[in-house]
């Protein structure tokens, strides 16, 4: 595996999945309390897009060294970019309370940043 050399015994090692699992509950947590019909669309897509940087970081690492492993840190990356997107998308829509959404956009911008360092770490 290629993060194997960093003694990571499993994808819950990465301090990159660590923090975009943190993201994960976080936004459900969020979503789950300030459903609304007209923002039923956006909270939907946040969780997607969140749930989809954890998942592809683990299955980066389960992928091992190579392209395929590359292939979902890439997409990883990419979802960070939209969880931030739409947590800022609320934050201007102001459709709650946006103090737990700034905290919340920043540490999904901290998940997108550290998603992007371990990208560049596997660099071929």
């Amino acid at each position: 595996n290629a993060l194997a050399p960093f003694g990571m015994r499993s994808h819950r090692d990465l301090f990159a999945w660590q923090k975009a699992r943190q993201v994960t509950l976080d936004v459900h947590r969020y979503a789950a309390r300030q459903w609304k019909p007209g923002v039923a669309a956006i909270l939907d897509q946040l969780r997607r897009a969140a749930l989809s940087v954890q998942l592809n970081i683990a299955e980066g690492y389960a992928s091992g060294k190579g392209p395929r492993c590359r292939y979902h840190l890439r997409v990883a990356y990419a979802s960070a970019v939209e969880t931030t997107d739409l947590l800022e998308l609320l934050i201007d829509l102001d459709t709650a309370n946006g103090d737990p959404l700034k905290s919340l956009a920043s540490l999904s911008h901290e998940s997108q940043a550290i998603t992007l360092l371990l990208l560049r770490k596997t660099k071929p």
